[in-house]
């Protein structure tokens, strides 16, 4: 009824109590529309280049992370079901801090259903979303046709199952410029942890059809990338060669690596190929138990002491 009578009245139409909540809810959550902001850039077609750190972020709220700095019993509790019982013990010890514990969830909650239902980001909103994903696909739709964006993001946007299809797609057509991956042991950002996985991600806006890419893996710093044995060159046909199923990134060491194993998948199939049906082994894949959906089973020591379990060596 609200948006019939913004249509039908224009602002006219606009109840003073709507307003007012929007606009809190604006400036609360910092709303960003890119044409608004840079008309003059998207009326010639958009940027020529981005170049972009986003945050890698999870959109689902991290009970962990969110009491950290809020509540440290919660934060540190034993287990995921330990910590869902002080959790919902907070509208009796700290109802101020379980409003905020709900307003989050509802903003979690919101950002998700808009990101998987508003159709514009189609390839990266999936699965466990998390920002610098959705943040690639939305640099690619800020370039002009022909313009280019350097992100430096996760190395999993090209090897997580969750990316796949934006991966492939920029794969098959051919807007994948390079991609040169990185561990953090050396420390380029102190402010993370040491095995931690990114890499500078190059794209294009309109690509070469079947042209090939630049790839470095296991680099420490960027003069790594002078060193020819570091760099590689994947054309689109051999990353469907090398990973049909996933069609993510298959990843090497030294360029000899990678034509070594060109050279074995173009005479010898994949264990199961999942679009052609081919399953030589009669293989199956099956998950058992983890420590976050099945929390409620795994006891620590002091738990089995208490029920009275002994230790016997490690068992």
């Amino acid at each position: 009824m609200d948006i019939q009578n913004v249509l039908t009245k224009g602002k006219a139409g606009v109840r003073g109590d709507l307003l007012a909540t929007v606009w809190a809810m604006a400036e609360r959550l910092r709303f960003f529309h890119w044409p608004l902001e840079f008309p003059e850039v998207f009326a010639q077609g958009g940027f020529d280049v981005v170049l972009c750190n986003p945050p890698w972020e999870r959109i689902k709220l991290q009970e962990q992370e969110f009491f950290a700095t809020r509540d440290k019993d919660i934060a540190e509790a034993p287990n995921a079901a330990a910590r869902k019982r002080l959790i919902q013990q907070l509208p009796k010890t700290n109802p101020a801090l379980w409003h905020e514990y709900q307003q989050a969830l509802h903003d979690s909650d919101a950002l998700s259903k808009f990101l998987r239902r508003s159709g514009r980001f189609p390839l990266t909103a999936r699965g466990d979303i998390n920002t610098y994903s959705v943040f690639c696909e939305l640099f690619r739709e800020l370039e002009r046709p022909g313009g280019r964006a350097g992100v430096v993001v996760p190395t999993g946007i090209a090897t997580d199952d969750t990316n796949k299809h934006f991966f492939a797609d920029l794969v098959d057509r051919g807007e994948l410029v390079s991609l040169f991956d990185f561990d953090n042991r050396a420390k380029l950002f102190p402010a993370v942890i040491s095995l931690m996985k990114f890499c500078l991600l190059t794209i294009r806006r309109g690509g070469q059809g079947s042209s090939e890419a630049s790839f470095a893996f296991f680099c420490h710093r960027p003069e790594e990338l002078r060193d020819p044995q570091k760099i590689l060159r994947l054309s689109p046909e051999d990353i469907a060669r090398l990973n049909p199923n996933t069609r993510t990134l298959p990843v090497f060491r030294t360029r000899q690596d990678a034509e070594l194993t060109r050279a074995i998948y173009e005479r010898v199939p994949v264990l199961v190929n999942e679009r052609t049906g081919e399953n030589p082994w009669g293989v199956r894949f099956l998950r058992m138990f983890d420590m976050s959906n099945a929390s409620h089973i795994f006891c620590t020591g002091a738990e089995l002491e208490r029920e009275g379990f002994r230790l016997v060596g490690n068992r």
